[in-house]
């Protein structure tokens, strides 16, 4: 009988991967619904750790890089809209956008309480109005300009 370790017994049994991919106990959540509902209820606590809270308890969440993720982007005649990996669509945030470090873009979904990171598909749509000044880089949308914030962030 192999002897627990002590950091074992609170590694969090679920687990998001940077594709929005969820995982429990190293198995992926292939079921539509358990992965749509899930995603549902998500939350993030007072320290900002994730966790769905279902029934009298939570059950935490090891997220590698943000929860949600931008899988598509749909121009539209008022703006840009992105489709998100729980099947959910909001107009973008302009405000809420910015680059990392490695030029992959981030916004903050689900009224600011979440950030989602763009997946590959998204990022090549997302760059067909991304434009640069000198050192700077904005989006145009329908004559507008939109300049984009540097951030580093920390990993949660």
């Amino acid at each position: 009988m192999s002897e627990e370790k002590e950091s074992d017994r609170f590694r969090p049994r679920i687990y998001i991967d940077k594709e929005g991919n969820w995982y429990q106990d190293g198995i992926p959540i292939l079921h539509k619904w358990t992965y749509l509902y899930n995603n549902n209820l998500l939350r993030r606590d007072e320290e900002g750790r994730y966790y769905i809270e279902e029934g009298p308890g939570r059950i935490y969440i090891q997220v590698e890089d943000t929860p949600f993720v931008v899988r598509m982007i749909d121009k539209r005649e008022d703006g840009l809209y992105i489709i998100l990996n729980d099947e959910t669509e909001e107009k973008l945030n302009f405000d809420n956008l910015w680059l990392n470090e490695e030029n992959v873009p981030y916004t903050k979904v689900k009224n600011g309480e979440f950030e989602a990171r763009f997946t590959r598909p998204a990022y090549y749509e997302f760059t067909k109005y991304l434009n640069q000044e000198g050192e700077e880089f904005y989006i145009e949308v329908n004559g507008n300009k939109y300049p984009l914030k540097r951030i580093t962030r920390k990993k949660n």
